[in-house]
């Protein structure tokens, strides 16, 4: 137990090594293009990168949760090797469908509507990235420290581009270039790790095993589904019902909420196969340290958003800068949003996931996908931002609330410490 606690702070301080970067270099890089590609052309690439979201979505197919499950639960090299090849095989399918209904798509689109086909082309490197970067496997075998060194390669050049080749409005396309290739460049630099320390991975999967991790992680992708019509999806209602520079005061308010979220990412990533180990081994020990989780993450965010809430004005002053305004009101709507998430995190994924309630924890999300399309779209038409700002609250804490009913009709109360 001292050796996996060992490697679970490890894990954590590399992933916070990660974030401390990635807010570091987003503190630059976010007031930088908020400014020079003004509010227009920002809510563009927003726009674009919703769109693109759903091949993300589609090519992950829910192997970002199982894969690391699967390979933590499994010390065999021959057994590892087997997850990797198949889930890999898998996803590369999943590209190829994806790559062909793109391409359809831009083709049908351009006869309807004249939309920037370049933008689109360059924003979709993001799904490739993805595809390529086995993020799952690293975290399954808990060794964060390489994603740390692959991601902070991939951001430097990314920034260094964004600050060279970015600098004025017409310059957008470069600037959806610059943060899609992130993920690419650190898939790249993960095959290299991979063959260098896992030559035991590149083996040829057989038909059955791929076709089993499509059966495995299908309730998983049927809930990223729904998680995506509440989240990612609510900018592109927002584009279709209103236009670029609304979507642009939206994307502001939101993009700091993201990454005010991305703050608990590296424990939440850290300890998902941490606790899958340890509760095949004991539920209590699992659920004992899950109740540690609630209250340091769940305790620190609700100060965090009580801070968010009060200084709202001044925090985007900062970093969107003059003609933001609108986005201040937003920001306060959104600001609980970071304590709600992180309850809810941990209830699902951590929890419930872990504990076999696969169908309950779908069942919530396809419930919370119902209920945000049901008064998101009045509420953009009416409100526009402000009120897709209200449906988010809403339908997160829906989700939050739903979930630690189930548990607890499970017997389970995490903030309680009742299991």
């Amino acid at each position: 137990m001292a050796k996996i606690n060992k490697r679970l702070i490890e894990n954590i301080i590399s992933l916070f090594t990660i974030k401390g970067l990635e807010y570091i270099l987003a503190f630059i890089t976010f007031p930088y293009l908020v400014r020079v590609l003004q509010v227009e052309n920002f809510g563009a690439v927003v726009f674009v990168q919703g769109i693109i979201q759903y091949f993300v979505l589609f090519t992950d197919y829910g192997f970002n949760l199982l894969g690391p499950k699967e390979i933590a639960q499994h010390d065999s090299i021959k057994e590892r090797g087997k997850i990797f090849a198949s889930i890999f095989c898998a996803k590369l399918i999943l590209l190829l469908i994806s790559t062909i209904v793109f391409i359809c798509m831009l083709i049908g689109a351009k006869y309807i509507n004249d939309i920037d086909i370049i933008l689109y082309s360059v924003v979709y490197l993001m799904v490739i990235g993805n595809v390529i970067f086995p993020i799952w496997f690293f975290q399954g075998i808990q060794q964060m420290r390489y994603i740390t060194i692959v991601n902070i390669i991939g951001r430097f050049l990314s920034v260094a581009c964004i600050f060279y080749f970015v600098k004025a409005p017409s310059d957008y396309i470069l600037a959806g270039l610059f943060q899609a290739i992130v993920p690419l460049i650190a898939g790249i630099c993960s095959w290299i790790i991979l063959w260098k320390k896992y030559r035991e991975v590149f083996i040829l999967p057989k038909f059955k095993n791929v076709k089993q991790v499509f059966i495995d992680a299908w309730e998983i992708f049927t809930s990223t589904i729904a998680i995506n019509l509440y989240t990612a999806s609510n900018i592109v209602f927002l584009g279709l019902l209103t236009n670029n520079t609304i979507v642009g005061y939206f994307s502001g308010a939101q993009k700091i909420i993201q990454n005010i979220n991305q703050l608990i990412s590296p424990v939440i990533q850290a300890i998902y196969p941490y606790v899958s180990k340890t509760a095949s081994n004991s539920k209590n020990d699992a659920l004992k340290f899950l109740r540690k989780i609630v209250l340091i993450l769940g305790g620190g965010n609700f100060i965090g958003s009580i801070l968010i809430f009060i200084f709202a004005e001044w925090i985007v002053d900062i970093l969107l800068g003059a003609g933001y305004e609108q986005s201040v009101l937003l920001l306060r709507i959104l600001a609980f949003l970071p304590f709600i998430i992180s309850l809810s995190n941990i209830f699902g994924i951590q929890t419930m996931l872990v504990f076999g309630m696969k169908k309950q924890f779908n069942k919530v999300l396809l419930s919370a996908a119902i209920v945000n399309t049901v008064i998101v779209l009045p509420m953009i038409y009416f409100y526009q931002a402000i009120g897709v700002s209200v449906s988010m609250t809403i339908t997160e804490t829906f989700v939050t609330l739903s979930m630690y009913y189930i548990l607890r009709k499970n017997n389970i109360d995490l903030i309680r410490g009742k299991y």
